[in-house]
């Protein structure tokens, strides 16, 4: 729209084609839906689908967001990822798995598939199934007790799971969770200027820090 106001030379042109590009192609869907708690998971999966078929468009762009990426694969906790059981985009079938899983008092646990930091040459490995059954342990059946959620409907067919009183209240308490980390990031802020009103010493902050953690928790 602007590009009349701006002399722009052939390099930048072109380099503003392809971040423009990217943006629309796929960035914008997974901006505008990272506030979903009950998607979160899954979005985050299927972005780094997209983003590994982009290579075909543009490698260079697509392996640095690739890059970026899976540096920030540890927000897919294993309780997180439980929120997909919510997800009313993942087929029957999956859901059957998922539940007897969450069911199970042990799990076998993959763990070439679940961690949080992954590298490049594992992505293609990482993205071949499901995330929810990829990431899914004992610890995610935690959700349930965290939220005082009951597993009730975890028992019935997918099917009837929307007529489950069980599985509404469970779906609404999932979505009203914030997952986007600006309240981390304002903790943090606020923490580092605590900080700093006592001390510039890097050794003597690690001590505060640690105290006032400690009498925090």
């Amino acid at each position: 729209m602007f590009r009349q106001q701006f002399q722009l030379t052939p390099i930048e042109e072109k380099a503003l084609r392809r971040i423009c590009c990217f943006t629309v192609k796929c960035y914008v869907q997974a901006w505008f839906s990272t506030t979903n708690a009950v998607e979160a998971p899954m979005n985050d999966i299927n972005f780094l689908k997209t983003l590994f078929e982009y290579k075909t468009h543009d490698t260079d762009i697509a392996e640095e967001a690739i890059h970026k990426m899976i540096n920030h694969l540890w927000y897919l906790s294993e309780e997180c990822a439980a929120f997909s059981i919510y997800d009313d985009r993942i087929d029957n079938h999956m859901r059957r798995k998922m539940a007897k899983i969450l069911l199970k008092e042990h799990i076998e646990v993959d763990e070439k598939i679940n961690k949080r930091v992954i590298k490049k040459e594992e992505l293609e490995y990482f993205l071949k199934e499901s995330l929810p059954l990829n990431l899914l342990t004992l610890k995610s059946s935690k959700i349930f007790e965290r939220f005082h959620l009951s597993k009730e409907f975890l028992h019935a067919d997918p099917a009837n799971w929307k007529d489950q009183e069980s599985y509404r209240n469970g779906k609404k308490v999932i979505a009203s969770l914030m997952v986007v980390n600006d309240t981390a990031e304002r903790g943090v802020k606020l923490m580092e200027e605590f900080n700093n009103t006592f001390t510039k010493n890097e050794e003597q902050q690690q001590y505060i820090l640690q105290v006032t953690i400690t009498y925090i928790s």
